[in-house]
């Protein structure tokens, strides 16, 4: 498999792709490092209480040292009072203050995670629609909710680490050195073997790590795409083969998951060996020294030793641990960073105010390619739409007018030629704010009546609300819902058939009151009743607005005042203006 052999392809890559891949994880550091500096004012105290829980271990480890060196002496029990209060203080305070930080610090990571998902949320609605209809939903799904739950351990935890791994240490080896210096380099030394074991462990981790967090984004966009099609798989009884398939996608993620495990205990098991490792030499060295009397340190002192150095390999060990977070975290901002891109390289979105009167439009050797390239969806297309007007936009299905649309609506870009609004060359973009759309299959949200109706327009009035209902013939539907407009509607809620959608949708196009208006389809596949509810309704719309509507309905293109006739992607004659029969 491809993926199985990701960090041998790495390890072997010409100097000029190693080179890149350097560049772009230094780039994926600097990013992470950006998004948590919001909270570093939160984070330093954090780092600080964490510190002051830390460096308690060296009273702790004296008065247990003590504790233990009394005991050892034949004390009576009721001498060993004081000091055993004492040790049990120093640690209800050292739980107190690491809980604290620790709550601190899950709080800091919960707003960046929060910071981070409205930024890929806003870079998904400057993408629009058609980049995310070219990408599996799940993917994207997995990107936004899935991959940025890895900042959550690179804030919460590893980026505090890396400063006490460094502090705390050094620290520790303080009054090590000052009651004996033979130990205190034993000690220093075996500390600076842990950067070369976590070296030595963790050069395959960012590998590793990116390769699970693939396989997790590819298992949670199957599973969705499959969840979201399971009605029509079950239609054609595939329902068993893709079950296998669902299997086998979560094998490959169990057994990426079990490579990065591996390495997680692979590094702890060498710094265990580490710090094992030290202890043993020293208290060999110091009991050799006691029991020959050649050693200069004392039992309590020896003891206190002894009890300190787990605590100085302890935010070594956690290091190592809290590394495989930031590998986590480096891996989800590839995935990001892809998404954050993408949306940088799009324009950006000028002349956002809403347009006062219906717009005159012209579209002048209008093109578009889309991403496949085959062929273009629409070949130096030339129309005039004037202010006030109805176009219908006729032809066969792929002959054009949903990229028209699209265009308008600014989901796709033109290749070639310009749109002049009122006379002014703009892009599709610009058109956002003064554009209703309504498409063949309105999405109803699992939502109030009324919330599905303010899509477009959330300061809408209830009156407007009622009257939009009642152009589109939903009002006494509306009436005889339970809860009126705050019935709720779409999944888990009251259902809709197609028509009533398809009204609903129009109602909403008209709370929303744009002076330019988009319809796809309004009335295809609908009944004679919706039909002829449909066509009340945009009798209603038209007035004092401008009208595009692509359609294949006689009654829809009687209405027009403008027909505009497309086949594969151009104007196959001159627009033509047509009066109304009647």
């Amino acid at each position: 498999m491809v993926d199985a052999a990701l960090p041998i392809a790495i390890s072997s890559s010409p100097p000029a792709d190693r080179a890149a891949q350097r560049a772009a994880e230094r780039r994926r550091a600097r990013w992470l490092a950006s998004r948590a500096r919001s909270e570093m004012p939160r984070l330093i105290p954090t780092v600080a209480v964490m510190g002051v829980a830390g460096l308690l271990a060296v009273p702790q480890a004296w008065l247990l040292a003590g504790l233990i060196a009394t005991l050892l002496s034949g004390t009576p029990a009721a001498g060993l009072m004081t000091p055993t209060v004492l040790v049990v203080g120093v640690l209800a305070v050292r739980a107190a203050l690491s809980a604290l930080a620790e709550i601190q610090a899950s709080a800091a990571a919960q707003r960046v995670k929060a910071q981070v998902r409205a930024e890929l949320t806003k870079a998904l609605a400057k993408l629009g629609p058609a980049w995310l209809a070219a990408r599996p939903s799940g993917a994207v799904t997995a990107t936004v909710v899935d991959l940025t739950e890895a900042l959550d351990g690179y804030v919460a935890r590893f980026l505090p680490i890396q400063v006490l791994a460094v502090v705390l240490p050094l620290a520790f080896l303080v009054p090590v050195f000052l009651i004996d210096v033979g130990t205190g380099w034993i000690l220093a030394i075996a500390g600076a073997c842990v950067p070369v074991a976590m070296g030595v462990v963790g050069w395959r981790t960012a590998a590793t790590a990116r390769a699970q967090m693939t396989a997790m984004a590819r298992a949670g966009g199957y599973f969705l795409d499959r969840l979201q099609g399971l009605a029509t798989l079950k239609l054609f009884g595939e329902i068993e083969r893709e079950a296998g398939r669902i299997a086998a996608v979560a094998d490959d993620l169990r057994r990426r998951t079990m490579a990065v495990l591996r390495l997680a205990f692979l590094s702890s098991t060498a710094l265990e060996l580490l710090a094992s490792g030290a202890l043993a030499v020293v208290a060999i060295r110091l009991g050799a020294g006691m029991i020959d009397g050649s050693g200069t340190v004392a039992a309590r002192e020896a003891l206190f030793l002894l009890i300190l150095i787990p605590e100085i390999f302890l935010p070594l060990r956690r290091l190592g641990q809290h590394y495989h977070d930031r590998a986590a975290a480096m891996a989800g901002a590839e995935a990001m960073l892809e998404l954050l891109d993408a949306a940088d390289a799009m324009p950006e979105e000028s002349g956002n105010d809403r347009l006062a009167m219906p717009p005159a439009l012209v579209f002048e050797g209008v093109s578009l390619i889309r991403q496949d390239g085959r062929r273009a969806s629409l070949d130096a297309v030339s129309f005039t739409a004037g202010a006030g007007e109805t176009v219908a936009l006729v032809g066969e299905s792929g002959a054009g007018k949903s990229s028209i649309l699209a265009i308008l609506l600014g989901t796709e870009r033109p290749t070639a030629g310009r749109i002049l609004v009122d006379g002014v060359p703009v892009a599709g973009v610009a058109l956002r704010p003064s554009v209703a759309w309504a498409g063949q299959s309105p999405r109803v949200l699992a939502a109030s009546l009324a919330d599905n109706l303010r899509l477009g327009c959330p300061d809408a009035p209830v009156e407007n609300l009622l009257t939009a209902l009642a152009a589109v013939r939903l009002d006494q539907w509306a009436d005889a819902l339970p809860d009126g407009l705050d019935t709720m509607i779409g999944e888990g809620g009251r259902g809709l058939s197609g028509g009533e959608a398809r009204r609903l949708g129009l109602a909403r196009t008209m709370v929303r009151d744009a002076p330019l208006v988009l319809l796809d389809e309004p009335t295809a596949n609908l009944d004679r009743t919706s039909e002829a509810a449909m066509l009340d309704a945009l009798d209603r719309l038209r007035a004092g607005r401008t009208v595009i509507i692509a359609t294949h309905s006689p009654a829809v293109i009687e209405r027009a005042d403008r027909i505009v006739r497309l086949a594969r992607g151009r104007v196959i004659e001159p627009p033509a203006r047509e009066a109304p029969d009647g």
